[in-house]
């Protein structure tokens, strides 16, 4: 049997995390945050950019209101579109700022936490 030759880790298209904060008075469910982000990112990107972004949630810290986002490299700017377009989450007025950039999740969520 013939094994399936991987690929080189030069030819993988590269993750980002980007560490977001919700800036309410209190928090907000994370469930309600990340579908809004979620349904943002789907109206703004369209069904194949947004196929192709692959936006996945990593973290969530409730008590400050941050979390950290997944995205492909190539998509890491039309994130921070979207999230600025978010205005509303449960009906309530927000303001989502993006806070920092990484290419490894352990910075990535220092960050979150500091």
């Amino acid at each position: 049997m013939n094994k399936q030759k991987t690929l080189l880790p030069t030819l993988k298209e590269g993750h980002r995390y980007l560490v977001y904060e919700v800036k309410y008075g209190k928090s907000l469910n994370f469930g309600k945050v990340h579908s809004s982000v979620l349904d943002q990112c789907g109206k703004m990107l369209g069904v194949f950019d947004g196929a192709a972004a692959g936006i996945m949630s990593a973290k969530y810290n409730t008590d400050k209101s941050r979390g950290i986002l997944r995205v492909n490299s190539k998509y890491v700017d039309k994130l921070k579109v979207c999230l600025g377009m978010i205005k509303t989450v449960d009906n309530k007025d927000v303001i989502v700022d993006c806070v920092y950039v990484s290419g490894m999740l352990n910075k990535a969520a220092e960050r979150m936490d500091a």
